[in-house]
């Protein structure tokens, strides 16, 4: 029993090697060890999609700090065209500020420009900045706000509120890594927004209540010269308070792949060395291009109707091709069957179909993220009525365009590489050897448990000769 215990532990054993290697031959699969970090909540996601590619504890509610000057900056851009308007700063902006707090001196009816405020905000921190710039662009500090949560909630930041424009402590002010992840993808799609994170300095002119230049630095110490310079680091935002801790938001661009890294919950300098760490891991994924619809062989079509004199009939049908064959960078290794494809398009037409016509989209997913879509043409036309066509009796319901709703939130898609407290190599190997060995284990328990059995009657049969020699000599 032992002998084929160990027989049939080799066999599969043999065969899962045999399977491993082929699997690593067909996948170009590499062994990219997860990112080790100590900061509270962190996520990383791909800029152009918002594919999580890592995460930990990235929808925990957390206090944001000053990182609330984000959504703040991009409502300031999506609202004010001329930025060169001048911001006044009123009573309430520069005395309700805390001097403990970062600020850049402003005084009651001081100006600047909203391009100089920009930078006063996302360099310095600067809290009376925020208020004044809320004032300008809503009227009101509150009417800002309401902007804010209304903006935060289209972009499926539905984790996080705000209380105020600056980030200062307050109550019910929270959000999480994952929600501002979101808020900086939306953010760096502005130029200017970019161009004001990535300065490492900025000197705000005299004004008519102060004749010094306001000589600002970048908080973000990525993108100073020095022990945590990250060359591929574009911008941040920093934030710290005592009760969130620090808190850091990053876009970064390398090799044409631009990765945002949102980390909450920090101490300093380790929020810093933390995003780094999460670059390096972003960076270091193989991503190919890869072909996720090809346009000639997936053909649906859809049935055409013509008004005739006894009625409405189907004359036809009308093949459907995508515009355009879409391709997608994904990892290596990736699994194609996680695609899903939802087809929008009515069930039927009416006749006249021309080539060409817009008829439906296709488009394509990932775990509920949209990565790609196209347009369905008609790839023929369709006119009149052909007796061979299937003779069929019109229903209004199939004139009735089918609807998708999609997903507003990107789900965590973590494709050929998730996080694991085990050794990489223990991560990769142990499914593999699970059944084997389960099977070993099986086949050993019930060889022990016969052998013991086998023993057991020995000793029964031993005892019963030597108590009744005579009767046992015959048998």
């Amino acid at each position: 029993m032992k002998t084929l215990a160990l027989f049939l532990t080799l066999y599969l054993l043999a065969g899962q090697i045999t399977s491993l290697y082929a699997y690593n031959n067909a996948y170009d699969l590499q062994e990219i060890a997860p990112p080790v970090y100590s900061s509270q909540s962190v996520v990383l996601i791909e800029a152009n999609t918002g594919m999580i590619l890592y995460q930990s504890g990235a929808r925990d509610v957390l206090y944001p700090a000053s990182i609330t000057k984000i959504m703040t900056a991009l409502i300031v851009l999506e609202q004010i065209e001329d930025l060169s308007e001048r911001v006044e700063f009123s009573n309430r902006a520069v005395y309700t500020t805390p001097r403990t707090s970062s600020h850049i001196a402003m005084n009651a009816n001081e100006t600047l420009s909203v391009y100089e405020a920009l930078y006063g905000l996302m360099l310095a921190s600067a809290n009376e900045v925020s208020l004044a710039l809320a004032e300008h662009v809503a009227g009101s500090i509150e009417e800002f706000v309401e902007l804010m949560n209304r903006r935060a909630y289209s972009l499926g930041a539905y984790d996080t509120y705000f209380v105020n424009p600056s980030g200062l402590p307050a109550d019910g002010q929270v959000t999480t890594a994952y929600d501002f992840a979101l808020i900086m993808r939306e953010a760096v799609r502005h130029p200017m927004f970019v161009d004001i994170i990535s300065a490492r300095r900025f000197d705000i002119p005299p004004t008519e209540r102060k004749p010094e230049i306001r000589m600002l630095r970048n908080t973000n110490e990525l993108i100073h010269p020095g022990p945590l310079f990250n060359p591929a680091v574009i911008g941040s935002k920093t934030g710290w308070t005592t009760a969130a801790g620090h808190t850091l938001v990053t876009y970064a661009q390398q090799d044409g792949r631009r990765l945002i890294v949102s980390v909450l919950g920090g101490t300093s300098p380790a929020q810093f060395n933390d995003t780094t760490t999460l670059l390096n891991y972003g960076f270091s994924l193989p991503f190919i291009p890869t072909q996720i619809f090809n346009s000639m062989e997936n053909t649906p079509t859809v049935p055409v109707y013509q008004q005739m004199e006894d009625g409405r009939r189907q004359i036809g049908s009308a093949t459907l091709r995508a515009a355009d064959d879409i391709y997608f960078d994904l990892p290596s290794g990736f699994d194609i069957s996680q695609l899903r494809y939802n087809l929008s398009m009515p069930q039927a037409v009416i006749a006249p179909v021309q080539q060409g016509d817009d008829l439906g989209r296709i488009t394509i997913y990932i775990h509920g993220v949209r990565i790609g879509d196209a347009q369905l043409l008609a790839a023929e036309t369709v006119r009149e009525y052909h007796p061979s066509a299937a003779n069929m009796e019109y229903e209004p319901s199939a004139y009735t365009a089918e609807t998708y709703s999609y997903a507003s939130l990107p789900e965590v898609v973590y494709y050929a590489y998730e996080s694991s407290i085990l050794p990489a190599w223990i991560d990769d190997y142990l499914p593999l050897f699970a059944i084997p060995l389960a099977i070993s284990l099986v086949t050993l328990l019930v060889s022990l448990l016969l052998a013991r059995r086998r023993k057991r009657s020995r000793r029964m049969l031993h005892a019963r000769y030597a108590r009744y020699p005579e009767y046992y000599r015959y048998r």
